[in-house]
């Protein structure tokens, strides 16, 4: 009876480390979207380089890890399921080139100060740099790029948005700059 009890044991234990291996493993494979890896992603990658800098193949629709979808034109990744998850989405021109990416909530601003006299400086026309003498680099984030003529980088856009206080969706701004000129703004609850 005792080496029947040993086998039994021994079996148990054999299996348990095989079971905790495949764990290791799966766990190893399991996909995640990070603000790192959308960083990573370079403008005139092909969409197979893109899901290959992603791990896309990984994901699974609604994971509580993150997953990315995909059509014609787009890969949109999300870093876990939950109602106002950050994402990143990134477009694709007919070439197959990385022409677009943008975000939200991936990054946050390091200070958030955006105010609405602040917000009432900036005009329309301004360049990059009049706009950064009149708010703080360090209540905003780009939240969007895009090079429409890839590889040309004429009509170069860039989105920024500006917070007011941390927490989801706090009063903030939206610049819109185009070739290094602003072309849009707007605003939501600042005070």
């Amino acid at each position: 009876m005792a080496r029947v009890g040993r086998s039994v044991v021994a079996l148990a234990v054999a299996g348990a480390a095989v079971l905790g291996t495949a764990v290791g493993a799966g766990a190893a494979e399991e996909f995640s979207f990070t603000a790192e890896k959308y960083s990573a992603v370079p403008f005139g990658a092909s969409k197979a380089e893109v899901r290959e800098t992603l791990g896309v193949g990984l994901t699974k629709p609604g994971s509580a890890a993150g997953w990315c979808e995909e059509d014609d034109v787009s890969i949109m990744c999300f870093t876990k399921s939950d109602d106002y998850a950050p994402y990143g989405d990134f477009t694709f021109d007919a070439d197959d080139k990385l022409i677009g990416k943008r975000h939200e909530f991936l990054f946050t601003p390091k200070t958030p100060s955006m105010t609405l006299a602040k917000y009432d400086k900036v005009k329309v026309g301004m360049t990059d740099a009049q706009l950064w003498s009149m708010v703080s680099p360090d209540s905003c984030v780009q939240a969007g790029e895009r090079y429409p003529a890839w590889p040309a980088t004429a009509g170069h856009q860039v989105n920024y948005y500006c917070t007011a206080a941390t927490g989801l969706f706090p009063p903030n701004a939206r610049f819109y700059l185009v070739d290094g000129k602003l072309t849009e703004k707007y605003q939501r609850a600042l005070s």
